[in-house]
């Protein structure tokens, strides 16, 4: 089951973000921590009740085993951008031990009927290179590139 994320959650959340922090230290160790989270219980609380950055999760067995972090943004009047609603997935997660299952593609086709529904023009996300499982996945559900982020390491 698919529902909007509240504060009960955190604890799974956690979990996840974790295995998350895991796949990011491992790829790109120079810039993420091994040990960690993206965020803290009160950073994750304030997420999870703030309406412009909703969190759904998969619930299973009573248990979170995947969540989609998504940040709303309405460009209006903007110097450079058409004025548009765009919906970015921040962090896509299923537990490792539920994957293959179809609980990432549910999570995704959940927002995007969530950002047709409050009128976004598109879904965007960025990816690490190296997390080359994602990459695939985005690419298996639709997605394209937008755009390249680079980088020259000193």
């Amino acid at each position: 089951m698919i529902r909007l994320a509240s504060i009960r959650d955190i604890r799974g959340i956690n979990e996840l973000l974790l295995q998350v922090q895991k796949v990011h230290s491992d790829i790109r160790p120079d810039l993420f921590k091994y040990i960690g989270t993206k965020y803290n219980d009160s950073e994750l609380e304030g997420i999870i009740k703030n309406s412009e950055t909703p969190v759904f999760v998969y619930e299973s067995d009573n248990k979170v085993v995947g969540y989609v972090f998504c940040i709303v943004t309405n460009y209006h009047n903007d110097t450079s951008f058409c004025d548009h609603k765009t919906i970015y997935i921040d962090d896509l997660c299923v537990d490792e031990n539920a994957r293959h299952k179809g609980i990432g593609t549910a999570l995704y086709e959940y927002v995007l009927e969530y950002a047709k529904s409050i009128g976004c023009h598109n879904v965007t996300l960025n990816v690490w290179e190296g997390n080359d499982s994602a990459i695939k996945f985005y690419e298996n559900i639709g997605m394209k590139i937008q755009k390249v982020s680079m980088e020259q390491i000193l």
